[in-house]
């Protein structure tokens, strides 16, 4: 934002809802606090529910998985978002890659091709009516975006697979950073390949991931019911 939609922005004496921390921080210095409201959200936590081991295999095997720990990325297909990342983590894994891309053009092509030539990467570009279950059948979710804008400030995918109790394997993009030090998140300090294998098995080491507790309080109805409050 330049200097001139700064200046605009403090005159409009408009007031405003930001979804992140970050946000916060960036519409306070340029408003000041009175005018800006904080609103955690983002996350259906009465969809997206824990399940148990003996329906995660079940799922498993409905979507035609074997029994290795699924690893699992939802969204955009293109570079930005470094899931060329997926490529470094152990054969022992099932990498499940679940695309968001609206169209061929918003489609890296050249990147899905590189990461189909690895045999434990699967690719699922089709609508699943029952998304919950593909974050209930994984064993942790890994979200390794860094570059500002290839992602909305709240990545809803790594928080609705903490509703469903995953463990998160994350870089600390946007609102990612108000979850460390709590319990279920795991956070990435090297893209270092053998860094990168000793954390998600050190996340894949907790029975309980325990990370479902910490997004509660981004729930829509709670949302609502503070933004009602307001």
């Amino acid at each position: 934002t330049g200097f001139i939609s700064k200046i605009l922005l403090r005159l409009s004496g408009a007031d405003f809802v930001v979804f992140s921390k970050e946000a916060e921080d960036f519409y306070n210095a340029i408003v000041g606090e009175k005018r800006v409201s904080y609103l955690k959200t983002g996350v259906d936590t009465q969809k997206f529910v824990p399940v148990s081991k003996e329906k995660k295999d079940e799922l498993k095997e409905k979507y035609g998985l074997d029994s290795r720990p699924v690893i699992l990325h939802v969204g955009h297909l293109n570079s930005g978002r470094n899931v060329a990342q997926l490529m470094k983590l152990d054969k022992k894994y099932q990498i499940l890659l679940v695309l968001s891309t609206l169209t061929k053009n918003e489609r890296d092509t050249e990147l899905e091709n590189e990461l189909l030539k690895n045999p434990n990467i699967r690719i699922i570009d089709k609508y699943i009516p029952d998304i919950e279950e593909i974050y209930q059948l994984s064993d942790a979710y890994f979200f390794p975006v860094v570059e500002q804008g290839k992602c909305i400030d709240v990545p809803l995918s790594a928080m609705e697979a903490a509703s469903c109790n995953k463990p998160v394997i994350t870089t600390d993009y946007g609102e990612m950073k108000q979850f460390r030090g709590m319990e279920g998140f795991y956070f990435i300090e090297s893209f270092d390949e053998k860094d990168l294998n000793a954390l998600i098995e050190k996340a894949l080491s907790r029975e309980d991931a325990r990370s479902r507790s910490s997004v509660l309080d981004y729930d829509w109805d709670n949302a609502v019911m503070r933004l009602t409050e307001e």
